[in-house]
């Protein structure tokens, strides 16, 4: 699974660290499409939560286009999510790495568009990096 996730871990507070994931991805000029409270969702739902956990979906436009451009299919993995969560009172930041795993789900799409996979996690990385900071 390390493999195919970037995880780090942030003495920010669970909300600080939604906060400074937000600030990180505009700064990177990646745009927020969205974002999930699973703990919240759950709670509703009956199933109360001790840790929260927060998705927020971002996208890099041109990034998108290329790789639909190659195969729509690849709208299955998109836009990248970014888990913001709480594990035993330690806040993290987790995300896919696309590098890793575009290939193995569409190796045909990685030769029509190069290392942009693996630019996609250099970015998400350095995202990611900063937002724990």
């Amino acid at each position: 699974m390390s493999n195919f996730t970037y995880v780090v871990e942030t003495s920010k507070s669970f909300q600080d660290a939604v906060i400074a994931v937000r600030k990180a991805a505009e700064a990177h000029k990646w745009g927020i499409l969205g974002d999930y409270d699973f703990s919240e969702i759950l709670a509703a739902k009956g199933f109360p939560q001790s840790e929260h956990v927060k998705s927020l979906d971002i996208c890099a436009p041109a990034h998108a286009n290329a790789l639909m451009g190659a195969e729509r299919l690849t709208g299955l993995c998109m836009p990248c999510s970014i888990l913001i969560f709480t594990d035993k009172g330690k806040t993290k930041i987790a995300a896919m790495r696309p590098g890793a795993v575009m290939p193995q789900i569409f190796p045909h799409v990685t030769e029509r568009v190069g290392d942009l996979p693996q630019k996609i996690d250099a970015e998400i990385k350095a995202i990611l990096d900063a937002a724990a900071r």
